[in-house]
């Protein structure tokens, strides 16, 4: 019994198949040329690490591999996982079947016990524990993952699963033509709006506003982005509505001022994850050149906090294209390397995000 970290409904593994239908509902996406240990027992039930299948011309990589996913199990006391790779190309069958091999090796060596390896490819999978011609035959099983209980289960849970990682990111990904000239135009009246209130000149001096408007900046904006935020998250937007572009935009220009991005960061809790989650997806669809990287790293804190690694990794990769070092696209890659439970994360207090000596309330 397998609850994906950060959602409600329990999905219920009866089968080698439903084991395999369990990974695309957990990652979000259709695994390819990928291998992913799935816990079976331990702390975090549903927890899981998938990363793309190295070549074994590489034995060197491979050892990292298995270094790396064994540390993340451990690291998530995980007691029992199974060991899967996911490729449709029937010529790296024999490769596929050395890399998983040195995974489980590793694995044992390291403790966990590993209770199936799996090679799965072109509708069928293989044991690579089981010789029993009976039951794992050498032409394999054929199975549909799509058609088992757990996935309809899942289905009428509402957990959409994505046919590639290539669709989850494009969940996150820009818009274009003339909607995006549309946000460019908001954008604009945006920034003359924060430049007038806080006395700036100039887009250059928004980005990095000097730290004597860094208390000015806190008494207007956080006012104004508490209000944005409850009013956008009290109606729904992102999960039954869109949101307006005059309303992303003055998000996006005001949380580009990192007191205030730290404002809305403390403001997703985990009992809350998925609509900010929803909220900030679609503002990062909206946002525009410069103002992307505030917005699309609160996009994968709060992916994050809801159980969904993969669209985390998706919102990092966008931000790093843009901006390779900004910090918290830096401190969002490092928890998901070490593979940080998001159940240990403590919201940040309001009083230490904002200049110190700020006392309006949020109903200014």
């Amino acid at each position: 019994m397998v609850a994906p970290v950060g959602a409600k409904p329990v999905l219920r593994v009866r089968s080698l198949a439903d084991l395999i239908a369990l990974v695309p509902v957990i990652l979000g996406f259709e695994p390819r040329e990928s291998l992913v240990i799935a816990t079976i027992a331990g702390r975090f039930t549903g927890f899981s690490v998938r990363v793309d299948l190295p070549p074994p011309s590489r034995p060197d990589l491979v050892r990292l591999l298995a270094q790396h996913v064994s540390a993340a199990a451990c690291t998530q006391q995980c007691t029992r996982v199974a060991v899967m790779a996911f490729s449709d190309d029937p010529a790296r069958a024999r490769e596929v079947a050395e890399v998983l091999d040195v995974v489980a090796d590793r694995l044992a060596v390291d403790g966990v016990e590993v209770t199936d390896v799996l090679r799965i490819g072109q509708g069928r999978y293989w044991s690579l524990r089981c010789a029993e011609a009976a039951c794992c035959p050498p032409e394999g099983t054929v199975y549909d993952a799509r058609s088992t209980q757990l996935r309809a289960d899942a289905t009428l849970a509402g957990i959409a699963v994505a046919p590639g990682r290539e669709a989850l990111a494009a969940r996150l990904a820009a818009v274009g033509g003339e909607r995006a000239r549309a946000m460019q135009a908001a954008t604009t009246l945006a920034e003359q709006d924060v430049l007038r209130t806080l006395g700036l000149r100039g887009r250059r001096s928004l980005l990095r506003p000097p730290r004597r408007v860094l208390r000015l900046a806190a008494d207007h904006g956080a006012a104004r982005v508490d209000r944005l935020l409850d009013r956008l998250l009290d109606s729904g937007a992102g999960i039954d509505g869109p949101v307006r572009d005059a309303d992303a935009a003055a998000l996006a220009v005001w949380c580009s001022i990192l007191c205030l991005r730290d404002l809305a960061w403390s403001r997703i809790d985990r009992p809350h994850a998925r609509q900010h989650l929803a909220l900030w997806s679609n503002i990062s669809r909206l946002v525009v050149a410069p103002y992307e990287p505030a917005v699309v790293c609160l996009a994968g804190f709060a992916a994050w906090l809801s159980g969904d690694g993969a669209s985390a990794w998706c919102a990092i990769e966008r931000v790093e294209a843009v901006d390779p070092h900004y910090s918290m696209a830096g401190l969002l890659r490092d928890a998901l390397e070490r593979c940080v439970p998001p159940d240990v994360w403590e919201p940040l207090p309001r009083e230490l995000v904002l200049p110190r000596g700020w006392s309006a309330s949020r109903e200014t």
